[in-house]
């Protein structure tokens, strides 16, 4: 049999022609593909505040804040994505428990990375840095690099520096890196509750109070009763103004302290100077809200009561420890209850 061949031309044509059409050897590559790591962080974005000296307990996506502690628990999600479509997933949570100190400037802070639902989602692995704010140290103990699956559990240590009769004030800031092998990292960031430090009470050479931290978001509560045969007569007129006056300052609404020494006299003079006292020796005018108070000062909203000298200074110096114990500063707010 004899076979023809096609001329040098008819040859070079067909190979034009394939290489055009991408079905030979010369078939131009597909785009690689590309890995990446996606992270949808949900916010804490309910922050309840808790007057109560317990420690704050924890609930999903809510940071609850008492005067010196701090529960928040978010929740997470990381993905994996190949060309941008998802391949795999871990959801967990992350649980913070923060203690401040009012006596010291130093605090600690325990987290855990809880147990992760795994979807095709092994060998992720998550770093954790933590930022204080300006003028506040941090140093996290985690196990870096570690993989999501198991609950992973860090700490994070807080030093402060204040100086004299300063303040500071912010938010601790969590970063979060997940990182796999071929894959573009992704992270997020979230914050803590505001905390505030300070030094701001001293006498006239010396201070009274060693400086501390607390959460000046939450409104702390002072209280009395009256049935402490030292304070009550000062309990009964505070219980009787609450109910009398407009607004119930200082049950329903909070006070908030003052600390100018003109402005605390000149509520006093405006409470109490046309008021009879019998005795000045032995009797006091008390006037509510305190004159230590941004609300007070103001009679047709206040409420005056001559009781026991005794029991009227009994009660200032609770209410100034309660300052100094709860490091309730010019402006701050707080609550008075009667028990």
């Amino acid at each position: 049999m004899r076979i023809s061949t096609p001329g040098k031309a008819a040859v070079g044509a067909a190979l034009g022609a394939l290489l055009l059409t991408g079905t030979s050897a010369g078939t131009a590559q597909a785009a690689p593909e590309k890995y990446s790591i996606a992270v949808a962080q949900a916010p804490a974005v309910k922050t309840v505040y808790a007057g109560t000296d317990a420690a704050a307990s924890c609930k999903i996506n809510t940071i609850t804040v008492t005067r010196t502690s701090m529960c928040m628990d978010v929740g997470a999600r990381v993905d994996l994505l190949r060309n941008g479509k998802p391949v795999g997933s871990a959801t967990f949570d992350v649980k913070h428990s923060m203690t401040l100190k009012t006596n010291k400037l130093k605090w600690a802070e325990s987290f855990t990375v809880g147990k992760a639902r795994l979807v095709n989602a092994g060998g992720v692995r998550v770093n954790v840095s933590v930022g204080g704010g300006k003028g506040v140290k941090t140093a996290v103990k985690f196990p870096q690099g570690s993989t999501l699956g198991p609950a992973r559990k860090g700490t994070v240590g807080y030093a402060a520096g204040v100086g004299k009769k300063k303040q500071l004030a912010g938010p601790a800031s969590y970063r979060f890196t997940f990182t796999k092998p071929g894959y573009t990292p992704g992270g997020f960031t979230y914050k803590s509750a505001k905390y505030r430090c300070d030094d701001m009470f001293w006498g006239p050479n010396k201070r009274t109070k060693n400086p501390g931290c607390v959460f000046s978001s939450v409104s702390p509560v002072f209280s009395l009763s009256h049935s402490d045969a030292k304070v009550k007569q000062s309990a009964n007129h505070i219980l009787d103004a609450q109910r009398k006056i407009a607004g119930h300052p200082g049950a329903s609404t909070p006070l908030h302290r003052i600390t100018d020494e003109k402005t605390i006299n000149a509520h006093r003079r405006a409470m109490c100077a046309k008021v009879h006292n019998p005795d000045p020796k032995k009797y006091d005018c008390d006037e509510y809200p305190f004159a230590a108070s941004r609300e007070g000062g103001n009679p047709n909203r206040g409420s005056t009561r001559i009781i026991s000298a005794g029991d009227n200074r009994s009660a200032g110096a609770r209410l100034g420890g309660f300052y100094k114990a709860q490091r309730v500063l010019n402006g701050d707010g707080y609550y008075v209850r009667i028990k």
